[in-house]
């Protein structure tokens, strides 16, 4: 074979070795870094956009806060963690105010813990099977049965439990019409401490015993509820005593707010 032309296909042999290591050397680790930063910034542009859907949500309840917190406040007044007793007699001071009512008694018992409501029992279904029959062998007809009303759904917490939920029962003594006791007892069940009536009927009439007497004097009784076990709430109703109440012989507490 000529030399020359041996030399020329060692050099070209040579020549393209060099382009196949610069390739692989030089070329393909760029490539790949390409493609890495690629894949790297497509996976940021998606946390970001996800980053940013995170922060509208968070806008979106920023805004939302306010309105929140005042609905947060009114139910930690509705059902407070203590007992506050004194912060509702002031209430029912003003209910009464507005009503034209005047309240003569407030008595509170121990809190009691709460004790979730059994499920109704299920009436007794009729036997099917069963007939009547006459004096002379035949069949009766069946008297017809009226629907039997289903009582509602129980709906209870499984978090609402003895340990954080208590309840104080409470009786109110008011003097005023019997509209005007309507009006205290609508007023008292909407307020902004919750209030479950369990009682009200008229206690007398102050015209003593004169037979075309109207009563005149209303007992309210009902329960309010704190957000904690009754012992801690027993301790609240023994430290505002001095200050709110009066012991009674019976073991509840009273005030009595004639004239105010």
């Amino acid at each position: 074979m000529d030399p020359n032309r041996l030399k020329m296909i060692v050099a070209v042999l040579t020549g393209v070795v060099v382009l196949a290591l610069g390739f692989v050397l030089g070329v393909q680790p760029q490539l790949t870094a390409a493609s890495t930063a690629s894949q790297q910034t497509v996976s940021v542009d998606e946390q970001n956009a996800s980053l940013r859907a995170g922060l509208a949500t968070l806008e979106a309840d920023n805004e939302k806060l306010p309105a929140l917190q005042t609905e947060l406040g009114a139910l930690q007044t509705s059902v407070p963690s203590q007992a506050t007793m004194p912060t509702f007699l002031a209430e029912i001071s003003d209910l009464a105010t507005a009503t034209g009512t005047t309240v003569t008694g407030f008595t509170t018992s121990d809190a009691v813990a709460y004790a979730p409501a059994a499920p109704a029992a299920a009436a007794p279904a009729a036997d099917a099977s069963s007939s009547d029959s006459t004096t002379d062998g035949t069949a009766a007809t069946a008297e017809p049965t009226a629907p039997v009303a289903t009582a509602p759904e129980l709906v209870t917490d499984p978090q609402i439990t003895a340990a954080n939920f208590s309840s104080i029962p409470i009786t109110v003594t008011v003097k005023g019409s019997y509209e005007q006791a309507r009006a205290f007892l609508g007023r008292l069940q909407q307020g902004s401490r919750l209030f479950l009536v369990t009682d009200f009927a008229s206690s007398g009439s102050s015209e003593g015993g004169s037979t075309n007497a109207v009563p005149d004097q209303w007992t309210v009784g009902g329960l309010v509820y704190v957000l904690q076990d009754a012992a801690a709430t027993q301790a609240d109703q023994a430290a505002e005593t001095p200050t709110t109440t009066a012991e009674g012989t019976d073991g509840t507490s009273s005030d009595t707010a004639a004239g105010e």
